[in-house]
């Protein structure tokens, strides 16, 4: 919100203190306001700034801000004490419900917060540990005061936490279910610093967090599990000691544990860099690579920034912004989004377009819970449109939430479908068309009697997504992506990836995810025509530019039946 701010108000001449909390987190966004901070101060330098955090690197910040006081503030902990595993863990979900269910049957009272990866992970912890406690499972209890009592609670209540859990379900996390129940819940890092939760006396800490990494040479964005920081791992050991003394059982060994990060890994370092930099260019920062932020990010990802800017048409040869790249910068959506929307108005479907922006930005709108998974699968192929792919999914998701919307609640229950995501990609639909109508880029739909105009919307689609596209190879029973023929493949929940469906020769996706053992898959994906790719860039698709044979044959082919079919 204050690096939009800053587009208009570049001195932040509304604000007398500027408060910067969570700094530990180290996410581009936060980096970039503490060195568009640092910029101002020079000019203003009465504006008060406070950076807040519970475990950052002070040093690095005192020599960011140099001779900025130091205040520490001290908290009332009790004592945690640490325990490691003798040898590496094979399976670490497999090792944490094993260490869950020890507490459970040796320990007093006190509930347990399990630190895991990720959706699946959780839901399978929880239907093991459910499923290994048996009878001493229930499913809630009388509510009253967290429990208090030295013996073993008899029951137990198995609760999963992220931060795409229906809210009635995340509300469980927090309540209190009288005496002789201990909640076990299986978290993601939700609950390392935004939640706290009463009770915990216990933690389990796996030792691994999902997190974004690009990729320059193939210019990709993975998201894949790495392992915490230190200053991570006791922020985890803190959630146990707050109310009484706890214990923490640390899934790794202390060798493993001696070789992580001081702190995490900035996002800056290891994510795509287009989005800021096109920020720091409209902001009117003449040389990017000298912008002060507290750790600069690689060359290489600066260099394909560019040349990401370059192939979108927002930055000329000098590396100016473009009148394109002025309005690319007004929109505050991912910049492959953002292209995708303005250029949508040519194909006559800038309102369907902004659906399908709005349901990306919303995040995790499917739900599917271990125990009704086939029950959900069912409701969602009841809603969705397999010939258009994912995006027109969640294109027909988003208007049958919004003929619902007087009982949009009830509605997503019975649909599966995450209340909350539905309720913010309405809210960002229409601010999207808001801004369009300011910006005056025509807002047109092609959506019918229930029926939207697939081809024009993926044509559009493609115009912000044309450097994420992936080509079937026969030979080798696989989509390769087409700048280095990496192998991925659509996941089972994409409308792509279920048995029987369509197999399009060519596709584009949203984002890679990595799974262990399952290797790249992609959640979002369609089917496209190579033509239409051959329309959008000639540039992106030149032969100099790839590195497998078998996609530069498929492309020179296409090429062939272009020019035979206009000739």
């Amino acid at each position: 919100m204050l690096l939009r701010e800053c587009l208009s108000d570049p001195d932040c001449g509304k604000f007398s203190v500027v408060i910067v909390d969570e700094a530990h987190e180290r996410t581009i966004d936060t980096d970039t306001v503490l060195g568009l901070l640092k910029r101002i101060l020079q000019r203003r330098p009465m504006l008060r700034v406070v950076v807040m955090s519970a475990t950052l690197d002070i040093e690095k910040i005192e020599s960011f801000f140099p001779g900025a006081p130091l205040v520490r503030v001290s908290g009332r902990r009790h004592d945690v004490s640490v325990h490691y595993m003798p040898h590496p863990v094979k399976d670490y979900v497999e090792t944490a419900v094993a260490c869950v269910t020890q507490i459970h049957e040796r320990e007093a009272g006190g509930d347990i917060l399990c630190f895991l990866t990720g959706v699946a992970e959780i839901e399978n912890a929880v239907a093991k540990t459910k499923l290994a406690l048996g009878d001493a499972v229930v499913e809630g209890g009388a509510a009253g005061k967290h429990p208090e009592q030295r013996e073993r609670p008899r029951h137990v209540v198995v609760l999963p936490l992220y931060g795409t859990l229906q809210l009635e379900e995340q509300k469980k996390v927090f309540q209190a279910y009288g005496d002789h129940v201990r909640k076990i819940i299986f978290s993601t890092n939700i609950a390392e610093t935004s939640v706290t939760i009463d009770g915990v006396v216990y933690v389990v800490d796996c030792g691994y967090q999902k997190q974004t990494l690009y990729a320059s040479e193939g210019r990709m964005d993975y998201l894949l599990p790495a392992v915490i920081s230190k200053a991570a791992a006791e922020q985890r050991k803190g959630r146990a000691g707050r109310t009484k003394p706890g214990k923490c059982y640390r899934l790794f060994t202390m060798e493993n544990y001696e070789k992580f990060p001081d702190q995490t890994y900035p996002e800056i370092l290891r994510n795509n860099f287009v989005n800021t930099l096109l920020l720091l260019l409209q902001l009117g920062v003449a040389n990017p690579c000298d912008f002060p932020f507290i750790d600069a990010p690689p060359d290489t990802n600066m260099e394909e920034a560019f040349y990401q800017l370059m192939y979108f048409g927002a930055v000329d040869e000098e590396l100016q912004l473009t009148a394109f790249g002025r309005q690319l910068a007004l929109v505050p959506l991912d910049v492959c989004l953002a292209r995708m929307l303005l250029k949508s108005a040519s194909h006559g479907c800038a309102a369907d377009a902004a659906v399908v922006a709005a349901m990306l930005q919303a995040g995790q709108v499917f739900l599917r819970p271990a125990h009704k998974a086939q029950q959900a699968d069912q409701m969602h192929a009841a809603l969705l449109d397999p010939t258009g792919g994912d995006h027109a999914g969640l294109f027909h998701v988003f208007h049958a939430y919004y003929r619902h919307q007087n009982s949009g609640e009830q509605f997503c229950y019975e649909h599966f479908l995450r209340h909350q995501s539905l309720q913010q990609a309405l809210k960002v639909y229409h601010q999207l068309r808001a801004l369009m109508a300011t910006m005056q880029v025509p807002v047109r739909s092609t959506y019918r009697d229930n029926v939207v105009d697939t081809v024009a919307l993926r044509k559009a689609i493609l115009e912000g997504y044309f450097m994420q596209v992936a080509y079937w190879s026969v030979e080798r029973s696989t989509y390769l992506t087409v700048r280095d023929g990496m192998p991925i493949r659509p996941h089972p929940q994409s409308s792509l990836g279920k048995k029987g469906a369509p197999r399009p020769p060519w596709i584009l996706y949203d984002r890679i995810e990595v799974q262990g053992d399952a290797g790249a898959c992609v959640r979002v994906a369609c089917g496209v025509d190579v033509s239409w790719l051959l329309e959008v860039s000639t540039f992106y698709t030149n032969p100099t530019e790839i590195n497998d044979g078998e996609i530069l044959v498929a492309l020179d082919r296409a090429k062939e039946q272009q020019t035979g079919g206009t000739s």
